[in-house]
């Protein structure tokens, strides 16, 4: 079973809740949080806002780009490019080749 987190403010998470999603963190220091999750085991894909992971620190927002597991999806705006590098780099497939 895959375990995916979501981190944010309550109107994000509850979309989350509502799909199913039953471990959801309404933080407001998510930065402490995100730092926690990226130890856990039972992590396999964290979920933030992208406005959320924008206001990370530079070292933990390093940390993010660099995980395997679990997986940081920053879900808002971001370009899709940045989201398309990011899944090619976790399973070696670039699924959006063109």
């Amino acid at each position: 079973m895959t375990g995916i987190t979501v981190v944010g403010n309550h109107d994000f998470v509850l979309g989350f809740q509502l799909a199913g999603i039953h471990t959801t963190y309404t933080e407001d220091n998510i930065e402490q949080r995100v730092a926690a999750i990226l130890t856990e085991k039972n992590t396999d894909i964290l979920v933030l806002h992208d406005e959320d992971y924008k206001k990370l620190s530079n070292p933990l927002r390093k940390k993010t780009n660099e995980s395997v597991k679990p997986i940081v999806i920053a879900v808002g705006s971001l370009e899709e490019d940045d989201l398309r590098i990011r899944i090619k780099k976790v399973i070696g497939v670039d699924l959006y080749k063109k």
